[in-house]
């Protein structure tokens, strides 16, 4: 069933001369550092994950389990869809502790499963049927407060994929490196700016520069980059105030600020060369992302954000014509978050914050130019849904 459908597809994209379409796979784990998030926020800011506190940041920077006041983190996100990988679905867990006020340790999981894959496995030039194929990181993180405002993280993370109805098929180690730094500024002189921060991080992902990863099942070993990817971000925050007499003072809303918080983030994200003789993957894959989010009263916030990453283009030497462009777009997102503590009494030891994104996926696809099979084009919804307990 796999290769009859494998084989309409490809019928279907020919061109009536001598090229056919090709759709493109980015290099090693691919569904964790090229699909969706592991945290809501950040995805619906643009993919502005590098400046940003907290666990479900620390995938992208380690860092930020030490930028995050709380005692206790917990966090755990969920998010769905792909371009033309429509099945695909992510999962992520993470927690992380403040062992003393400069030290914090964390752990998190993260998976991208694609159950009955629309794509066979190809290895050693052998093409394999899949029911299942999933991806996974498991991440072991440190990070310390050099001086006041400036974090250092680091993270050991092991990866490994199972490309073929859940049999591992490789498995690599991965450390990444990472700084975040955040100073109280008065960049402009305002009675009505308070609050004025300014943000910058970077990282750098599998710093050791092992770039080949080796794929094996059944003797046939394939041996492709594995990325390399250093990430740069900014970002800038302040508070104008915001009365309502419809809020101020009132349940939900009670002991909010009367304020609006403003931040805006930016980053760039660059694949560096490495991995195989002759390889060019670390040409792909460059980024970019910029987000705004603004949090009414404390409690309710929405976010808009636009993303572009390179993709291939134009004609390969074999004649085939790439079907998918840069992957670009905008993206937004909203959240609250729920004073449990303050609800309760101080029973529940917890803030809740929920973040969510609902609508079209930042696609790979070109439909400008070509006409996909209706596989693709079913499920451009995206979602995705964060939920972090904030220890107070």
């Amino acid at each position: 069933m796999k290769k009859l459908l494998f084989l309409f597809l490809t019928l279907s994209l020919s061109l009536p001369v001598i090229s056919q379409t090709v759709y493109y796979y980015p290099p090693g784990y691919f569904g964790l550092f090229n699909n969706q998030s592991t945290s809501a926020r950040a995805q619906g800011m643009g993919f502005t994950t590098l400046t940003k506190p907290g666990i479900e940041n620390s995938f992208y920077n380690p860092a930020a389990i030490g930028s995050s006041k709380a005692p206790i983190q917990a966090y755990a996100n969920y998010a769905n869809g792909h371009s033309y990988r429509p099945k695909s679905r992510y999962y992520f867990a993470g927690a992380a502790f403040k062992i003393k006020e400069k030290f914090s340790v964390g752990l998190t999981y993260f998976s991208y499963q694609n159950p009955d894959p629309v794509w066979t496995t190809i290895i050693g030039g052998n093409t394999f049927d899949t029911d299942f194929f999933s991806q996974r990181a498991i991440s072991i993180l440190a990070a310390y407060q050099i001086m006041e405002g400036l974090q250092v993280g680091l993270s050991a993370n092991m990866m490994q994929e199972n490309a073929i109805n859940g049999e591992k098929t490789n498995a690599d180690f991965m450390p990444s490196l990472g700084l975040q730094y955040e100073r109280g500024i008065n960049l402009f002189k305002s009675e009505k700016l308070s609050n004025q921060r300014v943000f910058g991080a970077l990282s750098l992902y599998n710093f050791l520069f092992n770039g080949e990863t080796n794929q094996e099942y059944e003797g046939w070993i394939s041996v492709n980059y594995l990325p390399i990817i250093l990430r740069l971000g900014g970002g800038y925050a302040f508070q104008l105030p915001l009365t309502s007499g419809l809020t101020a003072g009132k349940g939900y809303f009670e002991g909010a600020a009367q304020a609006v918080d403003l931040r805006l983030d930016l980053q760039f994200q660059d694949y560096l060369p490495g991995g195989p003789e002759n390889s060019t993957d670390d040409e792909l894959n460059t980024a970019f992302g910029v987000g705004a989010e603004a949090w009414f009263f404390g409690r309710l916030a929405l976010r808009i954000g636009y993303f572009t990453e390179k993709g291939p283009s134009g004609t390969q030497s074999d004649g085939d014509l790439w079907v998918t462009g840069n992957r670009k777009g905008f993206s937004w997102g909203y959240g609250t978050l729920i004073p449990t503590y303050q609800l309760t009494d101080g029973k529940m030891p917890f803030d809740i914050e929920v973040n969510l994104v609902t609508g079209k996926q930042i696609t790979s696809l070109n439909e400008k130019i070509y006409t996909h099979p209706g596989i693709f084009a079913d499920d451009t919804f995206q979602f995705a849904f964060g939920l972090n307990l904030l220890w107070r």
